[in-house]
């Protein structure tokens, strides 16, 4: 049944996401389960994405609200597959009340929280790993920066330049683009402070090319199929981790012959 549904609300999907998962809580175990769809025009602010999760146990209004707001930004909202969005994003968690829980308890909400998280993020994940065309995921990790939103003001400026992305897909290391797609972040950026690394190859330390930088391996790093940019902006403690994917022919080939 879920399976079905699932295929129901695709589109240009390739594959049906599902995520399910159980939890527990004062030695009882609960369900809580999920659906998403979405491929491209991913960009939750809230493109044409839908994700509907289901949990067991009653949950009030009031409480599933909290959890939603609570682990949005960190995962539907830190997606990206080509920047465009849409006015049908939807995210709905649903309580199907086959039993009461205590969730005015610090300990039994935080339980819960914790399990709705990860149903958010692996469904999330799920939306960028078919994004259109994908023959890479990259993760830009933000971190040190002043507050949350320069970090991600800077993690989306990198996961939506299409010269990051298509550089990505060529497996060309070309770190200029990614200092390119800093610079446009409106962030004031201290590049004496600024150190970039691909994986743990560090690449910029201090506004300069790393004394231990090395093409070779940096090479072989990018024919992984994820790929992973730490961004270490050094002008506070704040960080925020942005998800996409790289940009290819074939991403192009199916937006130019797709027609809703």
């Amino acid at each position: 049944k879920l399976l079905d549904a699932a295929k129901t609300i695709m589109t240009t999907d390739t594959f049906p996401k599902i995520s399910i998962l159980k939890f527990k809580l004062n030695g009882k175990t609960y369900d809580i389960f999920g659906i998403a769809k979405g491929s491209g025009m991913i960009q939750p602010n809230m493109g044409t994405m839908l994700a509907y999760i289901f949990i067991e146990p009653q949950i009030s209004r009031i409480h599933l609200k909290k959890l939603i707001k609570n682990n949005l930004e960190e995962t539907f909202n830190s997606i990206s597959v080509d920047s465009d969005t849409s006015t049908s994003d939807t995210l709905a968690l649903f309580s199907l009340g086959t039993s009461n829980i205590n969730l005015n308890s610090d300990k039994n909400f935080n339980i819960v929280n914790r399990a709705v998280r990860q149903i958010m993020m692996d469904l999330a994940l799920k939306v960028v790993k078919d994004g259109e065309g994908l023959s890479k995921l990259l993760k830009i990790n933000v971190t040190n920066a002043k507050n949350k939103i320069q970090a991600k003001n800077i993690g989306f400026s990198v996961a939506n330049s299409p010269l990051v992305k298509t550089a990505i897909a060529g497996e060309d290391c070309n770190f200029g683009r990614v200092i390119m797609a800093l610079g446009k972040s409106g962030v004031n950026i201290n590049l004496n402070k600024l150190i970039l690394k691909f994986g743990d190859i560090k690449i910029i330390e201090k506004g300069q090319l790393s004394t231990s930088y090395n093409e070779i391996e940096t090479k072989e790093y990018m024919k992984n199929e994820k790929i992973e940019l730490y961004v270490e902006i050094g002008t506070g403690k704040k960080s925020f981790t942005a998800y996409t994917m790289d940009l290819t022919k074939k991403y192009i080939e199916i937006n130019s012959d797709y027609r809703s």
